[in-house]
Parts: C-alpha cells; sequence; structure tokens
C-alpha cells in the first residue's frame, strides 16, 4: 500500500462523517424550524380568542364606541359589557366629613344604580369618575357611599361624592365597568342643584 492509498483511506471516512454531520444538523435545525411556526401559529390564535374574550367581538366593540360618542343626562341608563348603568341625580350637599383629607367648597353628590346583566360578581362604586373642566376630580366620602360586589342578575343603588374647588363651568360623570378593558365609556353631562 502506496503512502497516497493510505491518505485517500483515511479521508474518506472523514467526509462521510462530515457529510452525517451536516445531514444532522440541519435536520434539527429544520425540526426547530417547523416546531417555531406551529408554535408562533397556535401562540397567534390563542391570543386572538383572549383578546376577543376580553374587548369583545369587532361588532361589539363599534357598539361601544358609538355609546362613548354620545352624551346622557340625568335619568338616562347605558349598558356597557353586561354592566346596566343609571344616573339617578346629580346634586350638591351641604354634608362635610370632618375626616375627609380634601378641602372642598362645594361636594358633588351622584346617585346612581347598577345592574349586573352578567355571569359573574362584579365590583361597583370604583367605576365612575367627575371631572370639573376636563379636571378629573378628587372622591369626598359621603352617608350611603357606594362600594360593593354585586352578583349577576341583581340591582343596587348608592352615592358616591367628590370634591370641587372654585366654579367650574363644566361638570362630567363618566361611567366605564371596572372589568371591561375595551375603553369604553359613557359620559354624562351634569347640571346639579
Amino acid at each position: 500500500m502506496t503512502n497516497q492509498e493510505f491518505n485517500n483511506q483515511n479521508e474518506l471516512p472523514t467526509k462521510k462523517s462530515k457529510k452525517k454531520w451536516l445531514w444532522g444538523c440541519g435536520g434539527c435545525l429544520g425540526i426547530f424550524i417547523i416546531l417555531a411556526i406551529i408554535f408562533g401559529s397556535c401562540s397567534a390564535i390563542f391570543v386572538g380568542s383572549v383578546d376577543e374574550e376580553i374587548n369583545g367581538t369587532k361588532e361589539e366593540q363599534k357598539k361601544n364606541k358609538k355609546t362613548s360618542e354620545k352624551r346622557y343626562k340625568v335619568g338616562d341608563d347605558v349598558t356597557i359589557k353586561d354592566v346596566k348603568f343609571k344616573l339617578v341625580d346629580a346634586s350638591y350637599t351641604d354634608e362635610r366629613n370632618e375626616f375627609a383629607e380634601v378641602e372642598a367648597d362645594k361636594v358633588l353628590v351622584v346617585d346612581m344604580e347598577f345592574t349586573n346583566n352578567g355571569d359573574e360578581d362584579i365590583p361597583v362604586g370604583t367605576d365612575v369618575k367627575a371631572y370639573a373642566d376636563g379636571k378629573q376630580l378628587e372622591s369626598y366620602p359621603v352617608t350611603d357611599e357606594l362600594m360593593d360586589g354585586l352578583s349577576p342578575g341583581r340591582s343596587i343603588q348608592g352615592k358616591t361624592g367628590f370634591a370641587i374647588t372654585g366654579n367650574p363651568n363644566k361638570l362630567e360623570l363618566e361611567f366605564s365597568p371596572f372589568a371591561d378593558f375595551s375603553g369604553t365609556k359613557a359620559i354624562y353631562n351634569l347640571d346639579p342643584q
């Protein structure tokens, strides 16, 4: 056996082993890419279904967007995400709470009613905000303050208060259910006496 034949015999197995190694790595990489595509597709489907469950279908979102463009007044009710809200009254009170942390020239008391048309308990009382000339008002503790939970198919009525300083030109109340993540709001124009 010559030296060249000996070298050729040694090279042959090396080329074959490199070829097997390349096919093995390429195969693993191919399988990894296929699994990544499958995982990504499944994730997209799951996220889409969760988003629809939280925010509702596109038709419900359009309906809710229309609701938020309309302005409401005392006595009107609106339903957003299975929660029916009715503004019963809005008035000023002479009542002051000696333990309140905020000073108020006037205290706005909002009387409201909630109905839970959904399938689960909901918190009520924390889903309203008041604004004076576009600036959010601080809450003010009042008698019969509504902070509660509400079972499905039930209604509750109660009050919440807001501290007002100065004489604002425009007062608004904003309702958005606590458990609704669509961002839909119902805005009430207020004219308290």
